[in-house]
């Protein structure tokens, strides 16, 4: 069944119709992300959109090319249209609506700008990452948020929890341009634990993504307060990967960027 949807999944169905049916996005991701699908499907990415379909008719020959018909005056043809006919072509295409995140005021922070620092900081993480994020960092345009997985208990087996951690990221790509993440699956032994920092644009969680991603109830969602130091320190032990973390072995730190 997985392989089967896999055509789907990377050719044709993109994510504005798979999301009709969670289950079997959450079927699919579950399975394409096990260790024994990965060895050969690689890395699978949803498509974006649609091909195109090429006609199938051949370009006619000269000999069949027919004369043009006379032109009939514009009016005539406005006239002779059915009245529901022409009401469809006076209707403008609806302009696709705008996301509210692309309507908040400019902010100072650019995400893209962190997530290169992020991504080729190698060395002094603590002097050159940490202190970048927070020379960066508009509390105006941006909000930090802690998340603690609910059913911790659950997680028993290593490779699922990590699949698990994997899945949600994948289901979170529609945030992408608004959002940076880290994940810690924490423990040296289960029951594991998962705990998160988030990045969002603007003051709240976005409401698509809420409503998009299924994940995000499965997770006590707290708004970091920065001017709480021990919680600002939090934040830069989990974008740096600290181990221990309060006091446990690191089982693997996972990010969105």
């Amino acid at each position: 069944m997985t392989c089967n949807l896999y055509w789907g999944f990377t050719r044709i169905m993109t994510k504005s119709f798979t999301s009709e049916f969670p289950h079997v996005e959450r079927y699919f991701w579950t399975l394409v992300n096990q260790p024994n699908f990965k060895k050969i499907m690689g890395d699978v990415k949803q498509t974006d959109s649609v091909p195109v379909v090429q006609s199938a008719k051949k370009p006619a020959s000269a000999k069949e090319t027919k004369p043009k018909p006379k032109e009939v005056p514009k009016k005539e043809k406005e006239a002779s249209k059915p009245k529901a006919e022409a009401a469809e072509e006076e209707e403008a295409p609806k302009p696709k609506p705008k996301n509210p995140l692309d309507l908040l005021p400019p902010s100072k922070m650019i995400l893209d700008e962190w997530k290169r620092l992020y991504s080729n900081t190698k060395t002094n993480f603590r002097e050159v990452a940490i202190k970048g994020f927070w020379d960066m960092y508009d509390p105006e345009g941006y909000s930090l948020w802690f998340c603690d997985y609910k059913y911790n208990d659950e997680n028993t087996v290593s490779f699922v929890t990590l699949n698990k951690v994997g899945g949600f990221l994948q289901r979170m790509d529609l945030a992408r341009k608004y959002a940076f993440g880290k994940m810690l699956v924490i423990g040296s032994e289960p029951p594991f634990k998962v705990k998160g920092l988030w990045l969002f644009r603007g003051q709240e969680i976005p409401q698509f993504v809420i409503d998009e991603c299924y994940d995000m109830e499965l997770y006590e969602w707290k708004k970091v307060d920065i001017s709480d130091e021990s919680q600002k320190e939090r934040v830069n032990q989990m974008i740096e990967d600290q181990e221990p973390f309060e006091e446990e072995a690191l089982l693997d730190a996972k990010c969105f960027k």
